[in-house]
């Protein structure tokens, strides 16, 4: 009988060896943004502000936003956007609706503009949107039209060459 069972027990190892389980399906990641969770972040922090937490849990909040939703740097050296990002923002503060001080401030981005095309519409919606959310403080319009200084830089860079 001892030996019917280490026969069977033998048998079983056998078997089980043979028939491995298929490897797990791959998974695969599109960060349709190069620079990060950016939109994920902003929303993370402002749980954060939201909740009345002392400094020191407010502090811990944030690290574990910048934690989760890791935003890479972006590119500097381009302080035509920044200018433009500036003027574009006097303009929505001093005389909304007014085409010929946005068309001013857009061209202060030709140069960008010949590098990467679309940049300066992309700036130009991106700064509109942050004056149209009616929900921002002042501090948050500021992070808004400053990630659309940093977001306008990197999108849909063209490859470098190689």
């Amino acid at each position: 009988m001892h030996a019917a069972h280490r026969a069977l027990f033998s048998t079983l190892l056998l078997v089980a060896g043979c028939d491995a389980p298929p490897p797990a399906p791959r998974v695969e990641v599109h960060d349709a943004n190069p620079s990060g969770d950016r939109k994920g972040l902003s929303g993370c922090l402002d749980e954060c502000s939201a909740q009345k937490l002392s400094a020191t849990d407010a502090a811990t909040c944030r690290n574990n936003c910048e934690v989760t939703f890791r935003v890479a740097p972006t590119a500097a050296g381009e302080p035509a956007l920044d200018a433009a990002t500036k003027c574009l923002d006097r303009c929505h503060k001093q005389s909304p609706g007014q085409g010929a001080c946005i068309d001013d401030c857009k061209q202060l981005t030709r140069t960008v503009e010949a590098e990467a095309p679309g940049t300066t519409d992309r700036l130009g919606a991106c700064v509109e949107a942050c004056h149209a959310d009616r929900t921002l403080a002042d501090t948050d319009r500021f992070t808004c039209l400053n990630n659309c200084s940093q977001t306008a830089k990197i999108a849909d860079k063209p490859a470098a060459a190689q």
